[in-house]
């Protein structure tokens, strides 16, 4: 906190200090301003004007002593006549002053200590008169104006940048606590940061930021059990088979087991791919590049790709209903979703499957129905999350390895959409994806 109050300080500071020096120039400007326009002539010309008739029937000889008994006796102890050559305050004074002096002008200027001096060359001789008067000190009491005014200035400063920069502060502790607190594996921080800070939506993108490593910690961990899991059981049919394979001698019998080994594989690969796929989906959702595609070609094209991916056989016939002319999507990513859905439609329906491609006001919604078992409604949320599948489909032939529906909702949310599962009009599951 010291250093951003001292950084905050020193920058008011320095732009309250170049304030100050332009309001001392503004003030020494209207200083000069107002009293040029005192008229000294108006109240000591006549004094000036006594002595020179006081000294006049004296010889000039004489002016110096017949002066100070004037100016004693005009109550002016301060007073000075002398001549022209020999004035100190002549020296002090500026050119400007000296010419006004010598054609017989009253000159002002301030007198050392305090208060001031007024000199005149009196009329006709070689003197000058100086006539000082006790004051306050304008140089002094103007710095101490300065210093005062200063000094209240950055003290105000620096109580209400306290004030602001505490609450700010605290925030910024609670967002430190919070980023120490993820680091040591707390992903569900408690940020109390004040609604109206300015560090509000940073505290905001630091929970969904620890929500999200939290989902992708426990996504990794779901994996990472589910591999093992997963391999386990073609592994130890592979390990099987080949045993029995290199014990066996009969040809025929070696090449069933053999045969085995390659679907193990093939599932084993299948798996693997399954696996690679959802883990990239899981790393956060691409730069997609949505293009508008015909609806009929594009459906198409994923049928037949459907058809003919694993799990795309069977005896059910299938069906494509398009009532739009085109799409706005990733054709890639949408269509592996779609094609995921056929084939797991294909897997449960009896003898019919159809896909229905339209449009529900703003948006475009594909479903796809079977005429299967359907799915229990306690269910259906339980499907799209990854390697689940229900009791009757645990057998891969018919269930999968329960990563579809995980990769079918996440492409749905990076088109900022949903994925759903629902009754069919044909009686059995409808899966929706709608964006």
């Amino acid at each position: 906190m010291i250093r951003l109050f001292l950084k905050l300080y020193g920058l008011l500071i320095g732009t309250l200090a170049f304030s100050f020096l332009v309001q001392i120039q503004l003030m020494d400007y209207v200083w000069r301003e107002m009293s040029h326009g005192y008229d000294f002539r108006t109240r000591f010309q006549p004094t000036f004007l006594l002595l020179e008739r006081a000294l006049a029937p004296y010889p000039r000889d004489e002016w110096p002593q017949r002066f100070g008994e004037v100016t004693r006796g005009f109550g002016l102890p301060a007073a000075r006549l002398e001549r022209e050559t020999d004035s100190a305050p002549l020296a002090a004074l500026g050119a400007e002053q000296r010419a006004a002096l010598a054609a017989g002008s009253l000159v002002w200027a301030d007198r050392e200590g305090g208060g001031f001096r007024l000199s005149k060359k009196l009329a006709g001789s070689p003197y000058i008169a100086t006539l000082a008067f006790d004051g306050p000190d304008n140089r002094r009491l103007r710095f101490v104006t300065y210093v005062v005014n200063w000094s209240v200035e950055f003290l105000i400063v620096a109580v209400l940048l306290f004030f602001w920069v505490r609450p700010f502060w605290r925030d910024l502790g609670e967002l430190r606590a919070a980023a120490d607190a993820v680091g040591g594996g707390n992903f569900e921080p408690h940020l109390a940061v004040r609604r109206g800070s300015p560090l509000r939506p940073l505290a905001e993108a630091i929970e969904a930021m620890a929500g999200r490593i939290a989902a992708l910690l426990q996504s990794h961990r779901t994996l990472t059990s589910a591999v093992s899991h997963e391999l386990r059981t073609p592994l130890a049919r592979l390990r099987f088979s080949h045993s029995l394979a290199r014990e066996e001698r009969d040809a025929a019998a070696k090449d069933g087991y053999l045969a085995r080994m390659d679907r193990d594989l093939a599932e084993m690969d299948e798996l693997t791919s399954e696996l690679l796929d959802y883990a990239r989906l899981e790393r956060g959702a691409p730069a997609l590049e949505l293009q508008t595609v015909p609806a009929e070609a594009w459906l198409e094209d994923v049928l037949a790709d459907a058809r003919e991916g694993p799990g795309g056989g069977g005896t059910p016939r299938l069906e494509a209903d398009v009532a739009v002319e085109a799409l706005r999507c990733e054709p890639r990513y949408m269509g592996r979703a779609v094609a995921n859905l056929v084939r797991n439609a294909l897997r449960h329906a009896r003898a019919r499957v159809r896909v229905l491609v339209e449009a529900e006001a703003s948006r475009t919604v594909i479903h796809v129905d079977d005429d299967g078992c359907g799915v229990p409604a306690q269910d259906r949320e339980r499907l799209f999350q990854p390697f689940v599948r229900l009791d009757r489909s645990r057998d891969r032939a018919s269930g999968g390895f329960g990563l579809g529906l995980a990769i079918v909702r996440q492409v749905a949310r990076w088109h900022g959409g949903e994925a759903s599962i629902g009754e069919s009009p044909l009686g059995g599951a409808r899966v929706t994806i709608a964006w």
